[in-house]
């Protein structure tokens, strides 16, 4: 079973950089590690419903040059926008490619991947990605979740949670059927509702993929005096009831929203 958004990966230049820059915010950040066969190390920014945001960047270019994803990444750094992908997680890792595979989608089963944490820690997991590179890939855990994914311990994480990405497409009927025959059910408006978080799927003339990362917290106007209180510009928006949006700038080029928790 697809439960949902796993986490949401931003491409960055400069990890140490990156991490300081999420601190600033108001996250806990946590050194992940490296991922010695594709090239890359990352940074997890963990949130409370156990979803995180992933800073990623390359380590090794001649590596990350040889696999789809580290050009995904190489993608991301080279444009403005610097969200590079979403992943979904699912505890029915066969069944669910079968079921995909069933409806008409092709997606290919990958290796089993891991990164070894700065404590020396292997974690695994394995992954099954769309032929489709617009669309995310799934992610199930071999080794236990926690040792992925701890739960955040301090700071803004602990109250903040994941409440859609938006993904535009220029193509929006097809990107619809693919997004259909990958979670196995209709949108309502262009939003696919998931156990954790949802899909806002909306017509694009610039660009295809994430176009901005909507988190959910408790208390918004507390949130907003922090930022006042820490100098970090962000402005208001009111689509599809956005609260406040940090400038990019303050997030490595990745846009990140917040609303209130309903």
């Amino acid at each position: 079973m697809i439960i949902g958004i796993d986490h949401v990966l931003i491409a960055v230049e400069d990890l140490e950089k990156a991490m300081d820059l999420y601190r600033r915010l108001g996250f806990q950040v946590l050194l992940g590690g490296e991922h010695p066969q594709v090239g890359t190390h990352n940074a997890l920014v963990p949130l409370v419903d156990g979803s995180y945001l992933e800073l990623i960047a390359v380590k090794k270019l001649e590596l990350a040059q040889g696999f789809p994803f580290g050009k995904q990444v190489l993608g991301a750094l080279a444009g403005q926008n610097r969200l590079a992908g979403f992943v979904l997680e699912t505890t029915d890792y066969n069944g669910d490619v079968q079921a995909i595979r069933e409806r008409g989608l092709e997606i290919a089963k990958a290796p089993p991947g891991g990164r070894v944490r700065p404590d020396g820690q292997q974690v695994s997991w394995r992954t099954a990605h769309p032929e489709n590179s617009q669309l995310p890939f799934l992610i199930q855990d071999l080794s236990p979740r926690t040792l992925r994914v701890p739960p955040p311990e301090e700071g803004l994480g602990c109250s903040a949670k994941v409440g859609w990405v938006e993904v535009g497409a220029a193509d929006f009927q097809p990107a619809i059927t693919a997004y259909t025959q990958l979670l196995g059910e209709r949108p309502v408006e262009g939003r696919f509702s998931l156990q954790r978080g949802a899909i806002h799927l909306s017509q694009s003339f610039s660009e295809d993929g994430v176009q901005m990362v909507a988190l959910l917290t408790e208390d918004l106007s507390r949130l907003a005096g922090d930022w006042q209180a820490r100098n970090v510009p962000f402005y208001d928006e009111g689509i599809r009831g956005v609260g406040r949006v940090l400038v990019p700038r303050e997030t490595g080029g990745a846009r990140i929203s917040f609303c209130q928790l309903p």
